[in-house]
């Protein structure tokens, strides 16, 4: 039987929750809401009023915008926006970006 060594020191919660989110097998999840919660900071809060990051699935960012010319502009800005997302959360966590389907929500 295998014994973890004893921490001498209190250990905070967020190491303890990422090493059982890890166990379960539930820390990529976790990276992608960390991600979706993010997306204000990543374009800016005029961006993110208008477009929305709604899903992260398999490495693909699903956004929704509430006009056509808010989905232009980001379109124009989606190679900076997985450039963003590399820098802040690590190479090949974003490899695509899409738009929902409007009334797919």
């Amino acid at each position: 039987m295998s014994h973890a060594k004893r921490n001498d020191g209190p250990v905070r919660v967020d190491k303890i929750l990422d090493g059982v989110l890890s166990e379960c097998g539930l820390d990529d999840r976790l990276a992608e809401r960390r991600l979706l919660a993010a997306w204000p900071e990543l374009v800016g809060a005029r961006l993110a009023q208008h477009v929305r990051a709604v899903d992260l699935r398999e490495r693909v960012l699903y956004l929704d915008a509430d006009h056509g010319a808010w989905r232009q502009e980001i379109t124009l800005l989606m190679p900076r926006i997985r450039q963003r997302c590399a820098e802040r959360f690590g190479d090949g966590v974003v490899e695509d970006i899409r738009w929902i389907r409007p009334g797919s929500r």
